[in-house]
């Protein structure tokens, strides 16, 4: 329907297993591999499983066409039979001739060593329908020796394998057993479901699931491989379409399939078509929802809400976040909108605030303002929240009234604290100097304040910034009884 409105030869995402549109991702290709080497080296028994749509029956086809001419296949698509029933299914599919005419011929053959001619006549393969069990296998296995003395090999291949009985599975195991001794001469290659490995750990299968000589599990495809799978598939259906998908059209893709590529190969065909009612050229995420929708039935039909749900926790995390953000910043923004240019006053055009001296041997608990940014102390002294100094009381005129502290420096020796403290004050700042004790060194703390409220408090901050002072560092403090 959209094949000539999007350029394509012939539509990109069908469901059949058509080789040609294999993609050969990391785990497609290692289960060819896998088939490939078994079947050369005769290794007997081979398993490959995946899950449903995993394209296991496009592998089983894209095999056949990698195999020559001296490999007899038999592919057996649906092996919910009986026994007796898959028997004449695999002598029919690779013509085995009665036994006792291909001993007839082989005579002639070595009579007349005409190969060519003998080996070209039609085969009447009516005689299956009523030969009875040993009839069949007395001929399989002629056949089977047969390709063996001519370098070929035999191959019988059951997709679905999960649907097998124990009965035929026991069957094929006999079959094994047509052997030389140096050479297994029929390689038997079982493709199915995730449940084809639990039906084989069955007890009365140990024997069978003992012979299985190479496994390999075809698991779902990555994102990138997904993008690379549609592409590819583009590319194979006319490599001058003119269709294009948004990166949020493949992550959606992607979301909805998890890399199954029958999934994604439904969920594209949909999308394609609700491009096309749209007359564009790009599918969008919009397009690929319509199409998941169309896909959905009654129990899935919830697959949106569900999706939701799971982001849920998510979308909670990130407004959390911002409320956090924001109250964070909030009174900073706040604060600078009501200073507003207060970073160009002059310290020495801001008031003085009275200074209450704070209780002999009680420091102040420093608990830093939401605003305040760590400390960088000169002489990279240990914080002083982090040590448990005493504050030596100095003489101070100052009440206690003030609820905020701005810490300036944190000198190793006395004196150069009184010269800073001298300095401020002579710029107009309420200034004094704290002594802390501690076990390795004594430092000589210089305060400005107290205030009263943040707004005067980070106002006076700014100043001091301003001045070039490093970093000075707004304390809230506790009053002292």
């Amino acid at each position: 329907m959209y094949e000539d409105f999007y350029r394509f030869k012939e539509k990109p995402f069908n469901l059949t297993p058509d080789p040609r549109f294999l993609y050969l991702s990391k785990q497609h290709q290692g289960a060819l591999d896998h088939m490939v080497y078994g079947i050369r080296q005769r290794e007997g028994f081979i398993a490959v499983v995946g899950d449903v749509g995993m394209g296991k029956t496009t592998l089983c086809r894209c095999l056949l066409d990698l195999l020559e001419d001296k490999f007899k296949v038999a592919l057996i698509l649906n092996p919910m039979m009986s026994d007796m029933d898959l028997l004449r299914t695999c002598v029919h599919d690779l013509g085995v001739k009665p036994a006792n005419l291909q001993m007839a011929v082989a005579k002639d053959v070595g009579a007349e060593g005409d190969v060519a001619t003998i080996t070209k006549e039609p085969v009447d393969l009516n005689w299956i329908h009523d030969a009875s069990k040993k009839q069949l296998i007395d001929s399989l296995n002629a056949f089977l020796l047969e390709q063996h003395d001519q370098g070929g090999s035999t191959v019988l291949i059951i997709d679905e394998a999960q649907n097998l009985s124990p009965e035929v599975m026991e069957q094929l195991r006999m079959l094994s057993n047509l052997e030389t001794e140096k050479a297994k001469l029929l390689q038997i290659i079982f493709v199915g479901q995730l449940e084809l490995n639990q039906k084989l750990q069955r007890p009365e299968l140990k024997q069978l699931n003992q012979r299985i000589s190479i496994r390999y599990e075809v698991t779902p495809l990555s994102k990138s491989e997904t993008i690379k799978y549609i592409n590819h598939r583009i590319m194979i259906a006319g490599a001058g379409s003119r269709i294009a998908f948004t990166y949020f059209a493949l992550k959606e893709i992607y979301s909805y399939s998890q890399g199954c590529p029958r999934l994604i190969n439904l969920v594209c065909d949909r999308a394609l078509l609700a491009g096309f009612n749209a007359q564009v050229d790009t599918i969008e995420r919009s397009h690929v929802n319509q199409g998941i929708r169309s896909l959905l039935g009654d129990e899935d039909k919830n697959y949106f809400i569900t999706r939701l749900k799971g982001r849920l926790p998510l979308v909670a995390s990130v407004i959390f976040f911002l409320m956090g953000l924001a109250f964070f910043l909030a009174p900073n923004f706040i604060a600078d909108k009501a200073s507003g240019s207060a970073s160009k006053i002059s310290p020495a055009s801001i008031p003085p605030v009275a200074l209450a001296p704070v209780s002999r041997d009680i420091l102040p608990a420093p608990v830093v303002a939401k605003s305040v940014i760590p400390a960088l102390m000169n002489e990279n002294p240990p914080r002083i929240e982090e040590t448990s100094a005493k504050l030596a009381s100095t003489p101070s005129p100052m009440d206690n009234r003030g609820k905020y502290l701005i810490q300036i420096f944190s000198l190793s020796h006395q004196d150069r604290a009184e010269i800073e403290v001298k300095k401020l004050q002579s710029e107009g700042y309420q200034a004094y100097w704290k002594k802390a004790e501690s076990p390795e060194q004594d430092w000589y703390i210089v305060y400005i304040g107290p205030f009263e409220n943040v707004k005067s408090a980070r106002i006076h901050l700014k100043a001091l910034k301003f001045s070039g002072r490093k970093k000075p560092i707004l304390l809230s403090i506790t009053k002292a009884p």
